[in-house]
Order: C-alpha cells, then sequence, then structure tokens
C-alpha cells in the first residue's frame, strides 16, 4: 500500500519538474514513510511513489521500479501474484525480487494491457513503456484504491490524492458544484468519474487510461453482470470463496490486525481467519461511546476466540474535534457523516499499536443487501414475480425478527410499491429533491444517472450500491482514514469472485425468513458465535455525531459564516434554528452542510509548499 504520483508535461524544465515531483511525493508521505523516491524514465515523463512495505521488505521491492524498457508506481496489492508468478516462470520469465510490484511489471511485458483480468487484489498504477511512448494505467474492479487526474491537452498530473495534484501549475480550485449538491443532499462523496473540483477528475473502477501520442483514451476493462451458478451449491460456494479470499488477504510480510464493530461482516472476517489460521495473539479494535455501544455483541466473538487481543477506544471531546478537522483536510472533501470518524478513531488506535494492516468488513452490505432499504428492492421483486404468498410470509417472519410494528409495516409497503412502479432514477431524484430542505435554493438540479443495469430491481439496487450511491463514498474515506495513519486496509468481501457469485444469485439468497445476508449467515454459522450469527440489528462504526457533537464539541460549526455562494442561507439559518431548538429531524443534513461549509473555507486551496 503506498502512494502514487506523476506527470507528463513537456513544458517544464528540468528544474521545475523535480521540485513538483517531490512536492507531490512529499503531500502524500503518510501513504509510504517507509521509502519515496522518482524516476524520469523519458523526457517529460516523471513518476513518483511513496513506499508502504507490506511485501518483500527489502530494498528491492522500492518503487519506482523499471524492468527492461518499462517503469512502474504502483498503490495496492495483487493478492494472487505469487500464482501469477509461477505462471510467469513457465513462460521463461525471471524475477528478482519477492514482490507483488514486480509481477505486475512482468505481466503487463507478457499479455499488455490485458494483465489486468489476472489480477485479483486492489490497485491503481501508471506503467510507461519507454519503447511506445505510452503511460499504461488502472484502477481496480470496484475503486477500493483511488486514482486522480488532470488532463488538458496533451498534460497529465495523476496521483493517490487530490491535495497532490493541487500543486499542479494546471490545478484549479474551482468548485464543482453538482458534486458538492450530491454531496450535501444525498451524502455522496464520489460520483462517476467527478471530484469536488471540476478540473479534477478520477479513474472510474474497472478502468483503464492510456496516454499516448494520439491522446488519452480511456476504457472498461471489467463490467459487473451476473453470471450461472448452480443455486444448488450457492452456499458452500459461498463459503469456499469466502475463505479463499480471506487467504488471499493473509500473504503479508508484517503482523495483520482487524477492524472489529461486533456487527455480522467484521465478525465473519475475524472468524474466518481464526478458523483457519488459529493464530495467537491476533489483535482487533474496536471504538465505542456512551450512546453506541457494541461491546456487548464483539465479547462473543472475543470469548469463542480466546487469542483473541482487543484493542477498544472511548474517544473524548477534544479528540472528535481533532479528528474532524484532520479528516477534513485528509479526505480531500468534506466529512459527509460523522460516521467515518469512527474509522478514524480505529485506524489511529491500530496504528498506535504497531499495525501496518488491517481487514475490515467493508463491501459486504452492497452486494449481500445488508442496508434496511433493501428489503424495498427485495419485496418489489417478489411482487413483480406474483409470489405473494411468500410476500405476506416474508413480512411476517421481518415482523417477529425485527419486532416490527403496524407503522413499519405500513412504511414498508407504501416504499415497497414506490420500488416495484418506479426506477432507481426516479427514487433518487425524488430524495434528492425533496427528503430533505433544498440547501441550493433555484441552483438544485438533478445532475445523476442511475439508468438500470438489470430487470431484476434488487440485483439493479445492488449495482447502484456498488457503483454509484454508497460503495464508492465509503472506500474514499476507507482509503483515506487507513492511510492517514500509514495504514493497509484490506476488504477481503470484494474479493471480485465471491461478489460475482453472490450478485448472480437469485434474491431470496440474499434475503429470507426475515433476514438479511441470508447466504452469508448459512454459510458461516458453523464459525461465528449463534448470538452473531443471527443478529437482527444493525449498527456498525455509528457515533452520536449528528445530534449530540454537533450540538457539544462541534457547535462552533455552527456559528462559522456561511462562505458556499450557492446555499440558501435563509434555508440554511431556519434549519439551523429548529435544530439547536433539539428538532433531530434533519440532524444528518445540518452535518453535510457545516461539513461542507468547513472545508469549503478552509481546506479546498492548496497547502503552501
Amino acid at each position: 500500500m503506498c502512494g502514487i504520483s506523476g506527470f507528463i508535461d513537456f513544458t517544464l524544465d528540468k528544474e521545475e519538474a523535480v521540485k513538483c515531483i517531490f512536492h507531490m511525493i512529499q503531500a502524500q508521505h503518510h501513504r509510504g514513510p517507509d521509502d519515496r523516491g522518482y524516476a524520469n524514465p523519458a523526457p517529460g515523463v516523471w513518476l513518483g511513489h511513496n513506499r508502504l512495505a507490506i511485501i518483500d521488505l527489502s530494498s528491492d521491492g522500492r518503487q519506482p521500479m523499471s524492468r527492461a524498457h518499462f517503469t512502474i508506481t504502483f498503490n495496492g496489492e495483487i493478492y494472487n501474484y505469487l500464482e501469477i508468478k509461477q505462471e510467469l516462470l513457465s513462460h521463461g520469465y525471471k524475477f528478482t525480487t519477492s514482490s507483488d510490484t514486480e509481477v505486475i511489471l512482468l505481466s503487463y511485458a507478457h499479455w499488455g494491457e490485458r494483465c489486468v483480468e489476472k489480477f485479483r487484489g486492489m490497485w491503481a498504477f501508471a506503467i510507461w513503456d519507454n519503447q511506445l511512448q505510452k503511460l499504461f494505467c488502472s484502477r481496480d474492479r470496484f475503486g477500493i484504491k483511488p486514482f486522480h487526474f488532470i488532463a488538458i491537452k496533451n498534460i497529465l498530473y495523476f496521483a493517490s490524492e487530490i491535495k497532490a495534484l493541487k500543486i499542479s501549475r494546471i490545478f484549479s480550485d474551482e468548485i464543482n458544484q453538482h458534486q458538492l449538491m450530491r454531496d450535501v443532499q444525498l451524502g455522496w462523496s464520489v460520483y462517476s468519474d467527478e471530484t469536488h473540483y471540476k478540473v479534477i477528475k478520477q479513474l472510474k473502477p474497472g478502468h483503464n487510461l492510456v496516454y499516448s501520442q494520439e491522446g488519452i483514451n480511456i476504457y472498461s476493462y471489467y463490467t459487473l453482470q451476473k453470471k450461472e451458478f448452480g443455486v444448488s451449491e450457492a452456499t458452500e460456494l459461498f463459503r469456499q470463496y469466502f475463505f479463499e479470499s480471506i487467504r488471499l488477504h493473509m500473504r503479508a510480510d508484517v503482523e495483520i490486525g482487524s477492524t472489529f464493530s461486533g456487527g455480522l461482516d467484521s465478525s465473519a472476517v475475524v472468524c474466518a481467519v481464526h478458523y483457519l489460521y488459529q493464530p495467537k495473539g491476533f489483535k482487533t479494535f474496536t471504538v465505542w461511546y456512551e450512546e453506541a455501544d457494541e461491546r456487548v455483541h464483539a465479547s462473543k466473538v472475543w470469548q469463542a476466540y480466546p487469542s483473541i487481543i482487543p484493542y477498544t477506544l472511548k474517544p473524548d471531546g477534544e479528540e472528535i474535534v481533532h479528528a474532524f478537522v484532520q479528516a477534513s483536510h485528509q479526505y480531500d472533501a468534506p466529512v459527509s457523516g460523522s460516521s467515518y470518524l469512527s474509522q478514524h478513531f480505529v485506524m489511529r488506535l491500530a496504528h498506535q499499536k504497531g499495525i501496518k494492516v488491517l481487514l475490515d468488513g467493508q463491501g459486504s452490505d452492497e452486494y449481500l443487501m445488508g442496508y434496511p432499504h433493501s428489503l424495498y428492492r427485495y419485496f418489489a421483486t417478489i411482487l413483480r414475480d406474483y409470489r405473494f404468498d411468500q410476500f405476506i410470509s416474508e413480512i411476517e417472519k421481518f415482523r417477529k425478527t425485527q419486532g416490527w410494528g403496524m407503522a413499519k409495516i405500513l412504511d414498508l409497503l407504501v416504499k415497497t410499491v414506490l420500488s416495484t412502479v418506479m426506477s432507481e432514477q426516479t427514487l433518487y431524484t425524488l430524495e434528492y429533491k425533496h427528503f430533505y430542505p433544498n440547501a441550493f435554493g433555484k441552483h438544485l438540479k438533478t445532475n445523476f444517472n442511475m439508468s438500470s443495469s438489470d430487470a431484476e430491481p434488487l440485483r439493479n439496487f445492488s449495482w447502484h450500491l456498488l457503483y454509484t450511491t454508497i460503495l464508492q463514498t465509503l472506500l474514499l474515506h476507507e482509503d483515506r482514514n487507513s492511510m492517514a495513519f500509514s495504514i493497509e486496509a484490506r476488504v477481503p468481501f470484494l474479493d471480485h469472485k465471491l461478489v460475482e457469485l453472490v450478485y448472480s444469485l437469485p434474491a431470496d439468497f440474499k434475503i429470507r425468513d426475515g433476514y438479511t445476508k441470508y447466504i452469508l449467515r448459512k454459510a458461516l454459522a458453523d464459525i461465528m458465535p449463534p448470538e452473531i450469527t443471527w443478529r437482527a440489528d444493525k449498527m456498525g462504526f455509528v457515533t452520536p455525531g449528528e445530534i449530540k457533537w454537533l450540538r457539544n464539541q462541534l457547535i462552533w460549526l455552527l456559528n462559522e459564516p456561511m462562505n458556499i455562494p450557492q446555499i440558501d442561507q435563509k434555508i440554511w439559518r431556519k434549519e439551523k434554528k429548529k435544530f439547536l431548538q433539539g428538532h433531530n429531524h434533519h440532524a444528518r443534513w445540518i452535518w453535510r452542510v457545516a461539513s461542507a461549509n468547513y472545508w469549503y473555507t478552509y481546506c479546498r486551496k492548496p497547502a503552501v509548499v
């Protein structure tokens, strides 16, 4: 796990270019404090790297790395690098390191741009081919690792984080108004290839970028699609693929720990590690608050696997203020929810205990259907298939497992009907315009695409969770929170083989008998405590932030002058007054506006270098 940076700019002289690449590297020091370096493989071409040594800790693994006429700067992990290495050895290739970086280089030498189809892992890299005079860049299938860039005519700058691109002479701090609106009204910190800056783009998940004399070509190499799996063996396949993913994600030359909330996903990861490896002294990291304490659930796993060393943290008020300020600068985007600060605290705690790699349960909810609003699309799917008996039966089962009253059932029925007759585009447009107050007044315009990817409502919803609405934002914060403390966060639930399996299965494998994530519960029931396996509620790394912190430790955010010119000042003052009087209905929206204003005021411009 590292930080990458670089540019192709023929207008700079060597002194200017060296200064630029040095400052780009310095801006991302936190991503790789173990080593740094840069290369100038051709006139006008500069590649930079910050190294966090995880595999092959020797100096042999330092980057940028060159072999023959290829030079690479790489961020991420190719978990199946040993298997690919054996295949390349059979083709006569020679290796001088034990790193996955060299495997990428020689894979590119052998398979060309299609090499990425062989990889299982997370990555963002750039390879300069001096023979063909082209730069080949790639980002992993689900966007786990970031790749941001500025491209103007024949000039290209790229980096892991936006703050490094602010050093570029072609950077402009003009705000992308549409993205700021999505962030405030929907909580999307990421959308498509856009960022909060007009001039900066991101390479979309599953895409490659090629810079050559012909210009810049961006194309998709991977699209998540339904595949055919035998449903009779689906549960066993899930178990097999999940364990395989855990084994691959445990490959490292440093100690590995895990984030741990006490929920189903993180418990599955921790329990699988112990089931497969029986490690001694495996460290887990948990944050808790008086108002959101999941230690009672986490303790079930700690008791089942007593070799776990649990570390827990309850942040105090001063820590909360410091975390918000640090995160606002670190994310290169507003802190669009207080839960991201919980992850910040977990990463900080792990760093203090000497951990460089953490497993994390991120990515499960988006295709195993763990979110409560997945239920509307699930019941819509049943209605579309005219399975009325099952519709009634499942509502009754959820009533029992979740303790639903009549008001909740009526709410479910209304939203299910809407999900049956309306497209995702229509549903999200309604949310964008009407769920929260219109912070942008006359400036607010719908600007996002939720086109259908599948005829089944639940699968279509899942695709957009992965690529449009939620996961991309979560992964941005995961990357920034972990790398702020020089930690590599690994997400075994996002192994593409596992995702493809569950994504392709009928809805009943994901939601059934009053439970979400049904196939996960069934497949791993023998390795997890039953209190976790059949736990019906969902919390995650929640916080009391939007209500308690914003009225106490972070109340100063509400006293800041509103500096975002597009925000309707009258609406903001009205809603802020209601919030301070004790109304919580729009608390999340209040947080987003206040956070966006802080970021806009203090964080959007380049730091002085």
